[in-house]
């Protein structure tokens, strides 16, 4: 099972809902990898350039592949990812994105979570997106949403364009970012009247063990 983890935008917890579905997939006694293939913002530690969110994902999956197999593409500034790439004479693409997720992607795990950069269409150069990457890949997709203000209209239009590009969605989580967001579950019931897809789950303010095996099983019906 590979799976990608998409946002509707940055900072809306795709490594915290990740990093939960890793564990509760290790706790049913599966095997699971982590990956991030793009990050920006790292920093340097043991002589490499290291992103926390993928740090995060490496220590919560059973399998432990070296950090480059799974975030090949580290850049320091917390900018862009094509606009990192250029500054450090390095060439984003999907070709360059699948020779260096090779490893990774066909390692024997039962269960392999790819987590994006940003939204779903970031540059990768001047004519590709992250979308090429996981529409080259045929992975299927699942899609965070962080309930804050807006984000029905940035879900829909996520949403739609992935329609548009012939992915497999199997169903989006409810992120509840905020404590105290007003109409927090408003939000979330307009969602699941407009998005034709499964809610796998709704993740409270930084609640995600109450609701694992919820998304556990869902995403086990739907991905399967």
């Amino acid at each position: 099972m590979k799976l990608f983890i998409a946002g509707t935008d940055t900072e809306i917890g795709k490594t915290y809902i990740s990093t939960g579905i890793l564990q509760a997939f290790n706790q049913r006694g599966l095997s699971t990898l982590g990956c991030k293939p793009i990050a920006t913002g790292c920093v340097w530690q043991q002589n490499q350039l290291r992103n926390e969110d993928a740090v995060a994902l490496q220590r919560a999956a059973s399998i432990k592949l070296p950090y480059h197999r799974i975030n090949p593409f580290a850049f320091e500034p917390p900018i862009a990812p094509h606009i990192a790439a250029n500054q450090n004479q390095q060439l984003l693409s999907v070709q360059t994105l699948n020779e260096k997720m090779d490893y990774a992607l066909n390692y024997p795990a039962d269960v392999c979570l790819i987590e994006g950069v940003g939204g779903w269409y970031v540059p990768l150069n001047e004519r590709e997106t992250m979308a090429d990457f996981v529409i080259a890949q045929q992975l299927k997709v699942i899609l965070v949403i962080g309930i804050r203000l807006g984000c029905i209209n940035h879900s829909l239009l996520t949403f739609r364009a992935m329609q548009h590009d012939g992915v497999e969605v199997i169903g989006w989580v409810a992120n509840c970012i905020h404590p105290d967001m007003d109409y927090c579950y408003e939000n979330i019931s307009t969602l699941q009247n407009w998005l034709p897809i499964p809610c796998l789950g709704k993740v409270g303010y930084k609640q995600f063990p109450e609701y694992e095996d919820e998304i556990f099983n869902q995403i086990k019906a739907n991905a399967a």
